[in-house]
């Protein structure tokens, strides 16, 4: 079979209307997103059991259902303070890499989906503290939101 021009072009066109879904949440006020595909589950705040010598943003480790997860605080990642622990603050169980982790966040929002063609490679020039985990930004609707690498986040934790 050949490919003509146009097939190329209609090829391009459908891969650029993808459409990825991500969790978004909240910490410091901004909003973010977690491709959908690596969360588990989300969770109400547990009692988390602390370790010693640990870095200052992982908060201990969880069993959930015998299995020991570790808690990392995502504000404190980004060196923005501890999260204050709330009726809607949760923890996303992501897994990456075949293994488990939990992010604590302020607050989930909802599942947004956003076109591939929406989403925009951002530059490390960026004033945030967490701009070297942040490589891109998605648009959906009004809503601007800052996508997490989780590779980038993995390597830093």
């Amino acid at each position: 079979m050949q490919v003509t021009e146009s097939d190329e072009t209609s090829e391009s066109s459908a891969q650029s209307d993808e459409i990825i879904q991500f969790l978004s949440f909240a910490v410091s006020n901004e909003i973010f997103g977690i491709d959908l595909i690596h969360v588990h589950e989300i969770l109400r705040p547990v009692f988390i059991t602390r370790i010693p010598n640990v870095e200052e943003y992982v908060l201990g480790v969880i069993n959930l259902r015998g299995e020991i997860i570790p808690i990392v605080d995502l504000k404190k990642k980004f060196e923005q303070g501890f999260t204050e622990i709330t009726k809607i603050s949760r923890i996303i169980v992501l897994e990456f890499n075949s293994k488990r982790f939990g992010l604590v966040v302020e607050e989930v929002k909802q599942v947004i989906k956003i076109k591939k063609s929406s989403i925009s490679f951002i530059n490390n020039q960026l004033s945030m503290d967490f701009n070297h985990m942040i490589d891109n930004v998605g648009r959906s609707g009004d809503l601007i939101v800052l996508l997490i690498d989780l590779n980038k986040l993995i390597s830093l934790t």
